[in-house]
């Protein structure tokens, strides 16, 4: 029978920590990598430190594309990596990470439906966005999540409502510069 090595100990504590010792996580998740420099969770949270706490976001790209490296089904480092490149506007990307990550075993897809919806919120493509939040709806087990998820469709319906106004104003604007055009 095998026990859990103290690598895995040491990952755990880490985990543990995050977020509130980061000193005492950094410690450990180094230990980790040095001694076990193909462990993907390690990789993975190191990456999130380094883009949460750290805001060294080629480091942490670097992480993640690392975790990826070790393990392709680690479904973790899809969520945290696809919303560093919509955070940076690489929405292509970003799609990209999250059609792979959908086809992970033990995925969360509403969470990656969502994350999709957030890339076509950033596309400015608010109908396709309020439609993939209404499917993570759909496939979510978490009452919490779902009231969320009615918050992201109201603040879409906000930016919509902006939108129009803001095209009314624009289209008025250039009616007026023609009519002004014509008279001079």
């Amino acid at each position: 029978m095998m026990g859990i090595n103290s690598y895995e100990v040491m990952y755990i504590q880490a985990k543990d920590n995050y977020p509130y010792d980061v000193h005492e996580c950094i410690e450990k998740l180094q230990y980790v990598i040095a001694a076990d420099d193909e462990h993907a969770g390690a990789h993975c949270l190191m990456g999130q430190i380094y883009n949460e706490q750290l805001q060294n976001y080629e480091q942490a790209e670097y992480y993640y594309r690392m975790t990826l490296y070790l393990d392709k089904n680690y479904a973790p480092v899809y969520y945290q990596y696809a919303n560093l490149l919509i955070n940076h506007n690489r929405l292509e990307e970003a799609l990209n990470i999250i059609d792979i990550g959908l086809k992970v075993s033990g995925i969360d897809v509403a969470q990656m439906i969502y994350l999709k919806g957030i890339l076509y919120e950033r596309f400015e493509m608010y109908t396709t966005a309020i439609e993939y939040f209404i499917d993570a709806k759909k496939r979510c087990f978490n009452n919490s999540f779902m009231d969320g998820m009615d918050e992201h469709i109201k603040r879409v319906k906000k930016k919509m409502k902006l939108f129009k106004k803001s095209n009314k104003k624009d289209d008025k604007n250039k009616k007026k510069k023609k009519k002004e055009k014509k008279s001079s």
